[in-house]
């Protein structure tokens, strides 16, 4: 997947319902700039992030943030994010491996 995401400008998510998006978190891992609706957990996701975007899905406003991150030279910082929130791969099996530690514990 990480090759097609590679290859893309802007990955755009305009879902009505979403909890947490995996697309967006691999994007994000590969520092593809996004534009998206304000689904599930986005707004934390993002955090503010250099170009991650959400907006409502409305065209208008969708293009607008489109057009802004292909107008500019953006650096998304998305896999430091997602180190940071501790949602990467070395992180997510010690929160499991704890989890599962308590649930046995008791």
């Amino acid at each position: 997947m990480h090759i097609y995401l590679n290859a893309t400008d802007v990955l755009l998510l305009t879902s009505k319902w979403e909890g947490s998006p995996n697309m967006i978190k691999e994007a994000m891992a590969c520092n593809i700039p996004i534009v998206a609706t304000e689904v599930g957990d986005i707004k934390y996701l993002f955090g503010d992030s250099e170009g991650y975007y959400y907006t409502n899905p409305l065209p208008d406003r969708l293009a607008e943030k489109i057009k802004y991150i292909l107008d500019n030279e953006l650096k998304p910082g998305g896999r430091q994010r997602i180190i940071d929130l501790k949602l990467d791969s070395e992180s997510i099996p010690d929160k499991l491996i704890q989890l599962y530690q308590e649930v046995l514990s008791k």
